[in-house]
């Protein structure tokens, strides 16, 4: 590193090995040992870049540290590099030392390539009518009227021309008013500005719906002072959302000054998150995971075009309602070139400890994971025919109908959901990093891990499997169950999404189901509603086999099924409990402590069983 002739001398009070040998700068020091030269430096400046941190962790301001620190870890990288590569001297010469280069120092550059100066960078997300709030704002202490309730392409070109200005458009105008929404918006983005781009990762933009979603982040970072952009991730969570998708980016590829931004103020790749729960929830498990597909495809498509590195993030949660599953076989079933040597994929809390709990299943994790990743990257799967595409069209078609058709347009499926499931009274217990509703209203508005969470409690797990029965027997029925037999052993993707439908069918207790049904549900809902969901059950399991060719559900995986048949009769004791003690809270309006810590303790209890959470 440059800058000065001698590093600075630390003073004798200083701790963290202050008064040994190496602490004094001698001047031979530069000429006789010119590795401690350079990195007495760094530790220096490592100690700045920590006091730094401290500061910045406080809610103050940079500037109260003085001395020269490590803003980024590729400068971090740097003299640990050049002594690296000043040591690669053919073996056996004057100045090689395989024992440094292929030992620790290998090791702390390994370190600092992998997790920086931070350990972890943390991603920002915020949903995109936050940010429609703040331009609102903004428009409107302009004189320009609403942003809201502009046009696309307006907000599109507006928005342009705000990016390419160098003028500010509130900068520290007193006459400023806004609400605290909106302040809480533009707080975040400056603190963003004043702390660096360093220890963050992705903006991700939650209910993207449009390509002024997008441009709108970048207009507020250049805004609040962000030198360096982060990089602003939209997130494409419903299905509709997930169609729109490719035209979307093609609106923002066509942007010059969006493309141009690529390697000048943010990263040089674009990065999508694709949203598996809430397209799960609005659409059901089979046609979500379709236009996923379908979305990828041609967001790879679209990206290779306009020659834009495209990194896909998959939201998955941890369970099948959610997009979860084996690793390998999720990550086998992308679509081609959607897996280009990378993935980032998001792993829930409740399957860390499965994934990484021990040094052996995080080997076997990341084994995993980089065997698919490499499979799929150097012999990605085949392109589906188009008679596999139309047989999928028709069957994500049928499948979604029949889903909302119960969800969605039941008038009284929302009483029947709160009856049968405890989703009301999981609101008392404190398990969620957010509320469990986006605000007032049916399904619609309720999140995606509180719905899924409410099913798994009554081992039901009806958004997994409903519908899909519906969908394979039409199929079945024109006569195409060979066709259906070929695209099971042929195609990744469809035997992925039918063996991951079997799995949650074997999980599904029917007698138990029904005893909270009977202790809960008022009669005059059972029959219309649950009898639905029981014959698509019995229906879905019929097609399932038959096409699998298997005699019964999970026939092929016996490990699984006798893991399943261990935890069953454990699980069914704490469901007995809990359907007991929701009549009895429900009976009397307000839990006492005890009961309420006995409901909280099923509920772990039935998770852990499970294996998830939703």
């Amino acid at each position: 590193p440059s800058g000065g002739s001698a590093p600075p001398q630390p003073k004798p009070d200083e701790g963290d090995g202050a008064g040994a040998h190496w602490d004094f700068y001698r001047k031979e020091q530069t000429a006789e040992e010119p590795y401690r030269a350079a990195l007495v430096i760094v530790r220096e400046m490592l100690r700045q870049t920590l006091r730094r941190a401290e500061v910045l962790a406080m809610g103050d301001t940079p500037a109260a540290v003085g001395g020269r620190y490590f803003e980024t870890a590729e400068s971090l990288l740097e003299p640990l590099t050049l002594i690296y590569k000043s040591l690669q001297t053919p073996l056996g010469q004057a100045g090689s030392d395989e024992f440094v280069t292929r030992g620790a120092l290998r090791d702390l550059i390994r370190r600092v390539q992998c997790f920086g100066l931070y350990l972890v960078k943390l991603d920002i997300r915020q949903e995109s009518g936050r940010h429609e709030e703040a331009m609102d704002a903004v428009t409107s202490h302009l004189g320009l009227g609403k942003y809201s309730s502009w046009t696309e392409g307006t907000k599109v070109q507006w928005l342009t021309n705000e990016l390419i200005s160098k003028r500010p458009l509130i900068g520290g105008s007193p006459s400023f008013v806004c609400s605290p929404e909106v302040r809480e918006v533009l707080d975040t983005v400056a603190t963003i500005a004043r702390i660096g781009p360093e220890p963050f990762g992705a903006y991700v933009i939650s209910m993207t719906t449009a390509a002024s979603d997008v441009l709108a982040v970048h207009l507020l970072q250049k805004e609040m002072g962000c030198r360096q952009h982060l990089r602003v991730a939209p997130l494409f969570e419903t299905k509709q959302d997930l169609i729109n998708a490719p035209a979307t980016m093609l609106v923002l590829y066509r942007n010059d000054w969006y493309r141009q931004h690529f390697g000048r103020i943010g990263p040089d790749y674009q990065e999508v998150m694709l949203g598996y729960s809430d397209s799960a929830k609005d659409a059901g498990r089979l046609t979500s995971a379709w236009e996923l597909f379908k979305a990828q495809e041609e967001l790879v498509r679209i990206s290779s075009e306009f020659r834009i590195p495209l990194k896909l993030f998959h939201g998955r949660g941890g369970s099948v309602g959610r997009g979860g599953g084996p690793q390998w076989l999720a990550i086998q079933s992308q679509p081609a070139g959607s897996v280009a040597g990378n993935m980032r994929v998001t792993i829930q809390g409740e399957v860390i400890e499965s994934y990484f709990g021990t040094q052996h299943t995080a080997d076997l994790t990341f084994e995993r994971y980089t065997t698919a990743i490499l499979r799929a990257t150097v012999a990605p799967p085949a392109a589906p025919s188009a008679d596999f595409r139309q047989a999928m069209e028709r069957m994500s078609e049928s499948s979604c109908a029949a889903y909302r058709a119960l969800v969605f347009e039941t008038p009284s499926f929302v009483d029947y959901f709160r009856a049968c499931t405890p989703e009301q009274e999981l609101k008392i217990l404190n398990i969620g990093s957010r509320p469990s509703m986006r605000k007032a209203g049916g399904i619609e508005s309720l999140r995606a891990i509180p719905w899924m969470f409410a099913w798994t409690q009554t081992r039901m797990h009806v958004p997994v499997w409903f519908g899909v029965g519906t969908a394979l027997r039409r199929e079945m029925d024109a006569g195409r169950l060979e066709e259906l037999k070929r695209m099971y052993a042929s195609w990744p993707f469809f035997q992925s999404t039918l063996e991951l439908v079997e799995a949650v069918l074997a999980k599904v207790d029917v007698t138990i189901g029904k005893l909270y049904e009977d202790l809960l549900v008022p009669e005059a809902l059972r029959g219309p509603i649950g009898g639905r969901i029981w014959a698509e059950h019995a229906l879905t399991v019929d097609c399932v086999t038959k096409i699998t060719g298997r005699e019964s559900l999970l026939g092929n995986n016996p490990v699984l099924k006798r893991m399943f048949d261990l935890r069953r009769p454990i699980v069914d004791t704490l469901n007995l409990l809990q359907a007991r003690l929701l009549k009895d809270m429900r009976g009397t309006g307000a839990a006492s402590a005890d009961v309420e810590e006995a409901f909280a303790s099923t509920v772990q209890g039935i998770a852990n069983g499970m294996g998830w959470t939703g």
